[in-house]
């Protein structure tokens, strides 16, 4: 049986380096993330429908697309508390980043 998704009703600050994002889980296929400025405050948002496959026991691929048809691939691992995240974008291309999250509630 499919592990449960254990973000569902949760917010996380991820540090990827090179930016911040705050995710918001509403349900196992909605999502709402938050970019971060420099002082942490929210400087754009989306809200995107994603897809929610598990790997192994606390570890998720997660999945969506954004209205721009940028792609986003997630390794979520909430054991480790670290994302791995692919982001293909129309105009540069693929970008990966390595993070910590933590939950903020």
């Amino acid at each position: 049986m499919p592990e449960k998704f254990p973000a569902v009703g949760h917010r996380y600050l991820v540090d990827f380096k090179a930016f911040r994002v705050e995710l918001v889980f509403a349900s196992e296929t909605s999502m709402t993330y938050y970019n971060l400025n420099a002082k942490g405050e929210h400087v754009g948002q989306e809200t995107v429908t994603v897809a929610i496959d598990p790997v192994r026991d606390d570890l998720f691929l997660v999945t969506w697309t954004e209205s721009d048809k940028t792609t986003v691939v997630h390794l979520e691992d909430y054991r480790l508390n670290r994302i791995v995240t692919n982001i293909t974008d129309p105009t540069t291309g693929l970008s990966r980043f390595e993070g910590a999250m933590t939950r903020l509630d």
